[in-house]
C-alpha cells in the first residue's frame, strides 16, 4: 500500500476510527503500563497519531516509517518532543541501538509480503529495543473475522485464506479505503517473532464491550490480533 498517495485521506479516516482505538490501540496501550518515562519505538509509525497518544501519557516517543507523507502529517500534528524517522535514515540504528523500553508496531507485519521480509524486520526492532523490553504488535484477526463488518471497517470476505495470501480491508471513509494486506496466521507471527528474539508470548483478542457505542460485528467476533512479546 503507497500510504503517500492517501496520506490527507487515511489521515481524515484515521480521526473517527472508533474500532480501532477502542480495541485496538487503547488495549496496545494498557499492555505497555506504565508508560511515563518509558522509552517506546513507534515503527510503522504513520501520521503520529499513536505516537501522541503514548506521548500524551508521558512516553519518550521515536517514530519511525516508511511513507514521507505520513511523516509530513506527524510532524505538523505532534507535540515537538516527538522524534520521526523515515526508515532508511542509518541514523536509527546508529543512535538507538538497545535504546527503547518497549516498542509498539501498529499495522505492520500484515502488510509485508514474505516471511524473509518480516523477520528482517523483526530483527532491526530486536536491536532496538533493549534486553528484556516489551514489544506489541496489532493485525488484523483475520482467522476470527474474516468478512465481518464492524463499525469502521470491513474485512472483504476472503472463501480462500493461505498463509501469505492476499486479502483486503476497507475503511469506511468517503470515498472508502481499501487496504490491500497480506494473511499470516498468529502460528505464522509467534514464529517469526521467536526467530528474531522475543519469547514470553500473550495473546489478546479484545471484544466490544457494553459501553453505549453502535458496535456491529465487535461484540462477536475479534477485529484485532494483539501479540505481546518479550525482548530476549
Amino acid at each position: 500500500m503507497n500510504y503517500d498517495q492517501i496520506a490527507e485521506q487515511y489521515e481524515s479516516w484515521g480521526k473517527g476510527a472508533t474500532t480501532d482505538w477502542e480495541l485496538g490501540h487503547k488495549n496496545v496501550a494498557k499492555l505497555l503500563e506504565p508508560l511515563s518515562g518509558k522509552k517506546v519505538l513507534d515503527f510503522g509509525c504513520g501520521n503520529g497519531k499513536f505516537s501522541n497518544y503514548l506521548n500524551n501519557f508521558g512516553a519518550e516517543v521515536v517514530g519511525v516509517d516508511i511513507s514521507k507523507s505520513q511523516l509530513d502529517i506527524a510532524k505538523k500534528v505532534s507535540d515537538k518532543n516527538i522524534t520521526y524517522f523515515i526508515d532508511t535514515d542509518p541514523t536509527v540504528e546508529e543512535k538507538y541501538t538497545n535504546y527503547f523500553d518497549a516498542g509498539v508496531m501498529i499495522f505492520v507485519l500484515c502488510e509485508i509480503s514474505s516471511v524473509e521480509i518480516m523477520g528482517n524486520v523483526l530483527s532491526r526492532v530486536h536491536k532496538l529495543l533493549k534486553s528484556g523490553a516489551d514489544l506489541v504488535i496489532l493485525n488484523p484477526n483475520w482467522d476470527k473475522s474474516n468478512g465481518r463488518d464492524f463499525l469502521t471497517h470491513q474485512m472483504e470476505y476472503q472463501p480462500d485464506l493461505k498463509i501469505g495470501g492476499p486479502v483486503t480491508t476497507i475503511l469506511k471513509g468517503n470515498p472508502p479505503i481499501h487496504v490491500p494486506d497480506f494473511y499470516w496466521t498468529k502460528e505464522t507471527y509467534l514464529e517469526m517473532l521467536e526467530k528474531a528474539g522475543f519469547s514470553n508470548f500473550e495473546i489478546h483478542e479484545p471484544l466490544a464491550p457494553n459501553d453505549g457505542n453502535l458496535w456491529k460485528d465487535e461484540k462477536e467476533y475479534p477485529p484485532f490480533l494483539i501479540i505481546k512479546a518479550k525482548n530476549g
